[in-house]
């Protein structure tokens, strides 16, 4: 069968899973201008301004990936509801979506991208940890957690202030470093200069994969998320990861990596929880070759319905 997909075109992670999937897929993946059989608004705001050129009688599903109860405005849920079907990756954002969403709702989860499953080079960890370590204990974000292409004002659901309050309380604890990747991240620069933390912000990063496994904690604080990926990455990468209970974290993590406060995440830094025999058991069933097919399983069942 023919499926036809829009994707965020940002080079960020929606755009990977798009990638992943069409090299994991058995359908063919077409325009929308080649009679798809189902087309899949992976970009869920996007959905709106692209329905009308769905052609008549291709079952239409989206992607909702999480969703943010504080700015309930921000989603077009009249829109929304004229697709055939709704797809949400974790247990939270399908509670949630069944409060909103008045077509069918099916969970299927996110799967670990292809590109963090990449071999470890130890000669080249070596070498950047040289580089960026001076004997700290380096603890990633790796999260668009700004507004905006610079992130001077903060985008909560992405919990920069937790994350902030988080590390203030360790550095006075330990030597720590932050190790910053990803675009809009000036609010958290901005509150980690201030209150004289020190930190490297490696932008652009050629391999991501290597960062993490530069790392001794990946501290993921958001407030909403559909995944997050770096739950599925770091767990991969055997990372220790601590987590608020959002999205599919509770689903991958260990019960000693969620946190319930910002005390929470420092007491258990402190107490060096290592959850990652665990955590890399449960990822690995979470592989593109394991998950995609059920999308195409759905995918098919729609097309037959």
């Amino acid at each position: 069968m023919k499926v036809a997909i829009k994707s965020q075109n940002a080079g960020w992670v929606l755009d990977s899973i798009v990638k992943d999937y069409k090299k994991y897929s058995r359908h063919d993946i077409v325009n929308l201008d080649q009679d798809p059989d189902v087309f899949w608004s992976v970009s869920l705001f996007s959905y709106p301004s692209i329905a009308s050129q769905i052609p008549k009688g291709c079952k239409k599903v989206l992607q909702m990936h999480h969703i943010d109860e504080s700015k309930l405005g921000e989603y077009n849920f009249k829109a929304f509801n004229t697709a055939d079907a709704c797809l949400v990756p974790n247990k939270i954002t399908e509670a949630v979506a069944k409060k909103y969403m008045k077509i069918p709702i099916v969970r299927i989860p996110y799967w670990l991208l292809s590109f963090a499953m990449s071999e470890r080079n130890d000669v080249e960890i070596e070498r950047v940890k040289g580089e960026i370590s001076d004997g700290e204990i380096l603890i990633g974000s790796f999260v668009k957690d700004g507004n905006g292409t610079v992130g001077k004002t903060p985008k909560l659901s992405k919990g920069p202030d937790i994350l902030i309050d988080v590390l203030d309380k360790l550095s006075q604890k330990m030597k720590i470093k932050v190790v910053l990747a990803g675009y809009s991240r000036q609010y958290l620069i901005f509150h980690l200069k201030e209150k004289k933390i020190p930190y490297i912000y490696l932008q652009k990063y050629k391999d991501i994969n290597t960062l993490y496994d530069c790392l001794d904690w990946y501290l993921s604080t958001s407030r909403y998320e559909g995944g997050p990926q770096s739950v599925f990455e770091a767990s991969y990468r055997n990372v220790k990861i601590l987590s608020t209970r959002v999205g599919i974290a509770p689903e991958i993590l260990h019960p000693n990596c969620i946190c319930a406060s910002s005390e929470d995440f420092v007491d258990k830094v402190m107490l060096g929880i290592d959850e990652k025999v665990y955590n890399k058991d449960v990822v690995k069933k979470f592989t593109p070759d394991k998950i995609v097919p059920l999308y195409d399983d759905f995918f098919e069942r729609m097309n037959d319905g």
